[in-house]
């Protein structure tokens, strides 16, 4: 009797940690990328016909839980390095999600990084968007997120923008932790 009392104290103490009902998950979007050789984009200015400036659209798996649950706060974090060889000017590195993998590069960017660069040197741009707009919050919700990442130039440049870190922080509301009076 005393160890089912322990159990309910423990369980009730795990809710009232909960707060209102929240799950927090942390989801490490660069691991997918890098280990696809997907984290890196050559970048021209201008570019030249025929050379993409995008990335093939790369596959994360997400929290798949579904249509229950509300996506409260989607927290990105990284940094990208822009890695310059030639020229002066401006890199502009876009990140793009979707669920479904034909239509990643047809809407506006998630977030766009940007940096000034210059010849033979590596300008760092770390970033922290607090939260995504609503309408890319739900996607976060399915098993399978697709990935895209754009670079564009302006000035007479040539180099490599390089992703070293990506991390989703996604906070959800859902009904299985809702306390019932």
């Amino acid at each position: 009797m005393r160890a089912k009392w322990l159990w309910v104290v423990a369980l009730s103490a795990a809710a009232a940690g909960c707060g209102e009902g929240r799950a927090i998950f942390d989801i490490d979007v660069f691991s997918f990328l890098s280990a696809a050789n997907a984290a890196s984009l050559p970048y021209f200015g201008p570019l030249p016909p025929g050379v993409p400036d995008t990335i093939p659209v790369q596959t994360v798996n997400s929290l798949g839980i579904g249509g229950s649950s509300i996506v409260d706060t989607v927290r990105l974090t990284g940094t990208v390095d822009f890695e310059n060889a030639t020229g002066t000017g401006s890199v502009s590195f876009q990140v793009y999600f979707d669920t479904v993998k034909s239509t990643v590069y047809t809407g506006a960017p998630a977030f766009s990084v940007s940096g000034a660069v210059t010849p033979g040197a590596t300008t760092t741009s770390p970033f922290d968007i607090p939260n995504l707009p609503d309408a890319l919050k739900p996607f976060f919700l399915a098993s399978t997120v697709y990935v895209g990442i754009r670079a564009s130039a302006t000035g007479t440049i040539q180099g490599t923008a390089k992703l070293t870190a990506l991390r989703a922080r996604i906070v959800i509301q859902d009904k299985i932790f809702d306390v019932v009076p």
